[in-house]
């Protein structure tokens, strides 16, 4: 079903190009950028029965039966806190919660159980009149400092009733049920309640776009795009305002790195339905973000395990070949950079020790060259000294991003499980209290504090510690971070497989290009050569090389091999069902008079959007079966 989504998505895409739709030709370019690491989550409760499964369908624009689609029905089917992400917008989540006041989620217990803390907005929903339950939810909420909004659903079935009336109007009808559940909520304690009459099958009819505006104008600045793009196009407005908001993210977001102008000229060449334009401005961009460098400084005093956290974090054992040396003496006497196997362009600097006699703590900065760094890790195996107090100071007036980790946190819990009362969260919890006490007696206002093993990295912070990364990074460095980073978690690899999915189109238009030339068989051949490129960056960025995979004595996808050929990608696309009929389909259009050049192109484009989308489902599958095989080789 996802496949069928895709292609539909796609055809869209292309009929938006061919007709010059500027607001969705616009929206499939722009649909991914500037938006990474702006989450939104938003929670839809009420009682059981209300319609709220069938809201959170409507929003994420689809329909009840879809694959995705929150479950619907005449009982209750939501019995747990269930995440719905946008499918085009995965940093938009839509949280369908269970029916406050049921047996499980009795009202009293009801906010505790849910963990309200995590969402930027609620929304209530009520079928008929709102009940002693959504008040009560409302003033928690209320307490919490938040927003929340009324939302009275089936509106069109209240409509279809009222129409049996001789009288009927439907203004005055409207204004009665709304004026009837304002004054409800007001008996029952909320003085200015706001109230939505919504229909989620007719979206477009009523107060929805009054919603959106209302949400729009009270979310945080940085939040209200992300909102925007989410929200269905019921109307002209709101295709508009998405339009600019496209124009303006862009710039705004890249412009100091040189990204805006480039991503803009792309845009406007798919405008003007100039591909050979926008490829070329494509592989520009391309090229850019290829270059893009990331330099990761760690340091600490000596002894405190940074070689063998440069190596975990490069993916390697201390033994492996190229694995920064380690030993219970010094080992790093110079400024070593370690290029990250599969990536080079990121880099861990594993720095000398501060305060050794080489590299006196007064010294250290100019010493071992602080400028040329993104951020800074600062380790330490126990506790935190004076000397990385003036390590973090000297950073900070750098005006640079530090981290503290408190490393080899394995082998401490391992010696407090010989007490008797031990107790693995209340001695994680007490470690961490200790360091970030201890920094800030030293000066550190607000120290930022993780807990790592290097042995085992899918345990303790490390996963805290690429989301902090993740969100303190410039959004041109993230996808770099994000690419070199291990698959330590489920979440790593979901991140891994969105973001690669948002380039897809890029290739695939790339794609439409070389179908353009009606030259026999040409068009296959490009699609080949840029796919072989494509897919095994894919298997790299997966961790689903051969010699990742070796190491684990763990062979999967059969795109694992020592070099991706031409021959073997082509074995591997004639099993993906009907990629042949559209394959044979191109080349056999590409010579009809006049149309053929067009819709060759068009086909290409679905084509190669098909190929790549079903591999990076298929390979982030297997990355997943390859993380539950072996998380469970080592443990603590």
């Amino acid at each position: 079903m996802a496949v069928q989504t895709d292609c539909k998505s796609v055809t869209e895409e292309i009929k938006a190009l061919q007709l010059h739709d500027k607001p969705s030709a616009v929206g499939m370019v722009k649909e991914p950028l500037g938006m990474d690491g702006i989450t939104l989550n938003i929670a839809i409760t009420g009682e059981s029965g209300s319609g709220k499964s069938s809201f959170v369908n409507a929003f994420r624009g689809i329909d009840d039966e879809d694959e995705e689609a929150a479950a619907t029905g005449t009982e209750e089917t939501t019995h747990e806190v269930t995440p719905y992400p946008h499918p085009e917008y995965r940093n938009v989540t839509l949280w369908d919660l269970p029916g406050i006041g049921t047996t499980k989620f009795p009202a009293d217990k009801y906010l505790e159980q849910i963990g309200f803390e995590k969402f930027d907005f609620f929304i209530i929903v009520s079928a008929v009149r709102f009940k002693e339950n959504d008040v009560k939810l409302a003033q928690e909420i209320q307490r919490m400092k938040k927003k929340f909004y009324f939302v009275r659903s089936k509106t069109d079935r209240d409509i279809k009733a009222e129409r049996r009336k001789r009288d009927f109007s439907e203004k005055r009808t409207l204004t009665t049920i709304r004026d009837d559940c304002v004054q409800g909520v007001r008996r029952l304690g909320i003085k200015s309640p706001q109230v939505f009459l919504v229909s989620s099958f007719e979206l477009h009819l009523y107060d929805f776009s009054l919603l959106q505006e209302t949400l729009e104008r009270e979310l945080p600045e940085l939040k209200r795009d992300a909102l925007l793009f989410a929200t269905p196009s019921v109307n002209l407005k709101i295709i508009s305002k998405k339009k600019e908001a496209f124009k303006s993210l862009s710039t705004s977001t890249d412009d100091q790195f040189g990204f805006a102008l480039v991503k803009e000229e792309i845009n406007e060449a798919l405008l003007q339905n100039d591909q050979p334009a926008a490829a070329a401005k494509i592989k520009e961009l391309m090229m850019k973000e290829k270059n893009i460098t990331l330099n990761i400084a760690i340091t600490g005093e000596s002894g405190s395990g940074k070689s063998t956290f440069v190596n975990a974090f490069r993916g390697l054992s201390d033994d492996d070949k190229g694995a920064a040396p380690t030993g219970v003496k010094e080992t790093t006497s110079e400024v070593t950079p370690y290029p990250h196997p599969n990536y080079p362009n990121v880099t861990l600097w594993d720095l000398p020790g501060i305060g050794s006699t080489k590299f006196p703590a007064d010294k250290y900065p100019e010493l071992v060259g602080f400028e040329k760094f993104d951020f800074f890790i600062i380790i330490s195996a126990d506790r935190f000294r004076e000397n990385d107090m003036k390590l973090s100071q000297e950073i900070q007036r750098m005006k640079k991003r530090f981290y503290f980790v408190h490393s080899k946190i394995d082998e401490d819990i391992r010696a407090e499980k010989r007490k008797k009362n031990f107790n693995k969260e209340r001695t994680l919890t007490k470690i961490k209290d200790g360091c970030v006490q201890r920094l800030r007696g030293l000066g550190i206002e607000s120290p930022q504090v993780f807990l790592v093993s290097s042995f085992e990295l899918r345990l303790y912070d490390f996963s805290r510690l690429h989301q902090t990364l993740d969100r303190d990074l410039p959004a041109h460095k993230r996808d770099v971070l994000l690419r070199a980073m291990p698959n330590i978690s489920p979440e790593i690899i979901r991140k891994k497989k969105q973001a690669l999915k948002s380039k897809v189109k890029y290739w695939a238009i790339l794609s439409a290009v070389g179908a353009a030339v009606p030259v026999p068989g040409l068009s296959i051949a490009v699609d080949a050569v840029l796919l072989v490129g494509v897919v095994t960056d894919y298997v790299h960025v997966f961790g689903l090389d051969i010699w990742s995979l070796k190491r684990l004595s763990v062979i999967t996808s059969p795109l694992v091999t020592a070099e991706i050929s031409i021959p073997l990608l082509l074995k591997v696309i004639a099993q993906l069902g009907s990629i042949a009929a559209l394959i044979a389909a191109e080349e056999t259009t590409r010579f009809i008079p006049i149309i053929g050049i067009p819709v060759s192109a068009g086909l290409s484009f679905t084509t190669t959007y098909k190929i790549l989308n079903l591999i990076l489902d298929q390979l982030a599958e297997d990355a997943q079966k390859v993380f539950e095989k072996t998380q469970g080789l080592n443990t603590v």
